[in-house]
């Protein structure tokens, strides 16, 4: 009796659940969006902070986003669909900023007191000038920012986060 059992649980195993087999469908355009594999998929990533964090966010480019480019993006404010994940930013410029890169250093010029940007803001600035293209810096740890403003300097400031 189990051997017929066996025989019919294996039986129902191999015809499956009644499902035909049929063709493929073309239907649309092929899928678009998704870097092919080998590809270089080029994304700015900036900094944002969420629920007393700083997390990273990228956005598409179509190239490598030097350290300036990234700052000034960044210091524009999380676009719609950060701002739906909830991303704020404390430290948001429209002018007024200049941002330089040589050697693995950048230097983050503001129009205000920098001594006075709280932890989140630094890390924000930081953490995006260091995540992108820095000339003479292979790794985002190797990289010192230095934020000066009113007359004041932060210097050799690294990022702390992934």
């Amino acid at each position: 009796m189990r051997r017929v059992l066996a025989a019919v649980a294996l039986l129902g195993l191999l015809t499956g659940c009644g499902i035909e087999r049929t063709e493929a469908i073309d239907f649309g355009l092929p899928a678009t969006g998704a870097k092919r594999p080998g590809e270089r998929g080029w994304s700015a990533r900036l900094y944002f902070a969420v629920a007393n964090n700083v997390v990273g966010a990228s956005r598409p480019a179509d190239g490598p986003v030097s350290a300036e480019d990234a700052v000034k993006l960044m210091l524009q404010g999380p676009n719609e669909p950060e701002r739906a994940r909830q991303f704020v930013s404390e430290v948001m410029l429209k002018s007024g900023v200049s941002v330089t890169a040589a050697r693995g250093q950048v230097s983050i010029r503001l129009p205000l007191d920098v001594s006075k940007l709280t932890r989140t803001a630094r890390t924000q600035l930081v953490c995006t000038a260091a995540h992108n293209e820095v000339p003479g810096a292979s790794r985002w740890q190797d990289v010192k920012v230095t934020l000066v403003g009113d007359g004041k300097k932060l210097p050799d400031l690294v990022c702390d986060r992934w």
